[in-house]
């Protein structure tokens, strides 16, 4: 479906159906809006920089018949539709036009200015500037931050006919009177809303100052804030305003847009890698990080992963100009099919053969949205933009997606208005359904989990069963009866010890008292012995005398016994 087309002019009066717009080159060649040979290059020239367009797209068909005319004008258009030829064209005519009149001499100054917010977005016009400005001998310089100003310096002594340029290094030329702007006489603002939003808005105002008020003047912009609305009010005269679809951000119906949702960043590599992987052959991809670290760790894995065979180049803010220029280089030429950049690469760049858009990191606001994926679809072309988003957090980031595919007229699948509203979506980062997924997933997982839950308890009960069972086959085991039996052997052993120890200390005893009672036993078996045979001879031998002292008396039975003692002591030795 094409976009509505509203044009007001410098009264805020609605001319839209005033414009005969030249929507065909047949209509162009009958204006005589530009040369024959320069119709032809557009349209049937087939090179590697992507001519050979069928029709002029919207933006232009509006735009040349305007410009051509003399008057100033404001348009807002989406990414990619188209703008830079939309100013570039007319401003060559002009251009040629007072140079055969002898109003400009290019050798003091250039004749048509145009500036830019970023180095990238200034190469790549200054690019468009020399293409189809050599056929018609119109020449051009570039001046941007980053590179050299010594080159740069030499390039505009030249004479170019055209300078782009960023405000920065463009108001630092004219400070030291390397630039002078007094042969102005188209001037050109692109992504105004970005130069403004990036602070450049002194920086523009001096330059503007400079340039001299009679030239032509038009201001391109992809949204119409009030910054923008202010300062076209004060250097733009009397502008006629086109407004390509809503008066809002714009995006183009022609790109596809697409979400991932994942849980982590192993699961957004894995989806990046998924998609890099069912790359067309080909096509290349641009994928957007937010930070530069994040940016160089993602270019340096993809080129690990031997897998995929994708050289990736990136471009960053850490890099110097040439090393940027050589990494838009080999991704414009192909031979690296994947570009990991910051928003440096969010503007400007027209590379017809990027496919697919991949916001790794999902920007901060929905302007950064909106040009990101304008990378792609670029012209007539299609293209799709998958944008990551967390399964929390993200609620903000998913209402503006959501407006913006509103707006496209797309069909704004559930899980995203799910992320928006802050409701747990489940992830969809290792699948291949880049809509987000469905509750059967969570049904299915979560019935897994119970599932292995369930068998491992019952394996936990089963071996505590196993367990037990062992356990009381081994109480019931002789090895109990043994302990028993150990025990009461044990206790026996012990028993019969003690008796033992007993019975050997009793018998100990015995003997001690018997070895005690021995001589008593022989001494009264030999007395009772010599009593008998003394009774029989009927006589007694004469008692011994015993010392007792210094005077003795007469032996008695007291004698005898000691008598009696003292034989059975000799006699026990």
């Amino acid at each position: 479906m094409a976009d509505k087309v509203r044009v007001w002019d410098a009264r805020d009066q609605e001319i839209t159906g005033e414009v005969d717009a030249w929507d065909t080159w047949e209509k162009v060649k009958a204006v005589k809006g530009f040369p024959g040979g320069l119709i032809a290059f557009l349209q049937t020239s087939t090179d590697s920089e992507g001519c050979g367009f069928e029709t002029p797209t919207t933006v232009q068909s509006f735009a040349w018949p305007i410009l051509q005319s003399g008057k100033d004008l404001v348009g807002v258009a989406k990414t990619g539709s188209g703008k830079t030829l939309a100013f570039l064209l007319p401003g060559f005519i002009k251009l040629r036009k007072l140079k055969k009149q002898g109003e400009i001499d290019t050798a003091r100054g250039p004749a048509l200015l145009c500036m830019t917010p970023t180095r990238e977005l200034c190469y790549q016009i200054f690019s468009d500037t020399e293409k189809f400005g050599k056929p018609v001998q119109i020449t051009a310089a570039c001046a941007y931050g980053g590179a050299p100003k010594r080159d740069q310096e030499w390039k505009i002594k030249e004479g170019p006919d055209c300078l782009i340029a960023t405000p920065g290094r463009l108001n630092d030329f004219c400070e030291n009177g390397a630039v002078n702007l007094d042969q102005v006489r188209f001037a050109v603002l692109d992504e105004a809303d970005r130069m403004l939003d990036m602070g450049f808005e002194p920086q523009i105002k001096q330059i503007l100052d400079r340039v001299p008020w009679e030239k032509q003047m038009s201001m391109f912009t992809a949204t119409w804030p009030r910054e923008c609305r202010e300062l076209a009010k004060k250097y733009i005269k009397d502008p006629v305003q086109i407004q390509i679809g809503s008066d809002d951000i714009t995006t183009n119906q022609n790109i596809t847009q697409k979400i991932e949702v994942c849980m982590s960043n192993d699961e957004k590599k894995s989806a990046l890698k998924r998609i890099l992987g069912n790359l067309a052959h080909g096509a290349n991809c641009l994928v957007f990080s937010n930070t530069k670290k994040n940016c160089r760790d993602l270019a340096w894995e993809l080129n690990e992963d031997k897998s995929l065979g994708l050289w990736t180049e990136e471009i960053h803010g850490d890099l110097d100009q040439a090393r940027r220029d050589t990494a838009l280089n080999r991704f414009r030429s192909g031979e690296a099919r994947v570009l990991c950049a910051t928003d440096v690469a969010a503007r400007g760049l027209d590379i017809r053969n990027i496919a697919v858009v991949v916001n790794y990191d999902c920007p901060k606001n929905q302007e950064d949205y909106v040009h990101r994926i304008g990378r792609t679809g670029r012209a007539t072309d299609r293209g799709e933009a998958i944008t990551f988003l967390s399964n929390w957090g993200d609620e903000k980031s998913a209402n503006y997606i959501v407006q913006t595919m509103e707006k496209a007229n797309q069909e704004v699948p559930q899980v995203l208005r799910d992320v928006a509203a802050g409701k747990s979506v489940s992830s969809t980062g290792g699948s291949d359904n880049s809509w987000g997924g469905s509750n059967d997933w969570k049904k299915d997982d979560w019935k897994k989990d119970d599932d292995w839950k369930k068998d491992e308890w019952k394996k936990d009960d089963d071996w505590k069963k196993d367990d037990w069972k062992k356990e009381d086959d081994w109480k019931k085991d002789d090895d109990w009866k043994k302990g028993d039996d150990w025990k009461n052997d044990e206790a026996s052993k012990e028993s019969s010890w003690q008796k033992d120890d007993w019975k050997q200390d009793g018998d100990r005893a015995d003997g001690e008292k018997d070895q005690e009672a021995a001589p008593q036993e022989e001494e009264d078996g030999s007395g009772g012995k010599r009593k008998a045979l003394w009774d029989l001879l009927g006589e007694a031998p004469a008692a011994k005398e015993a010392k007792v002292g210094p005077s003795s008396a007469p032996a008695d039975d007291g004698g005898e016994d000691a008598e009696i003692e003292v034989e059975a002591e000799a006699e026990a030795e």
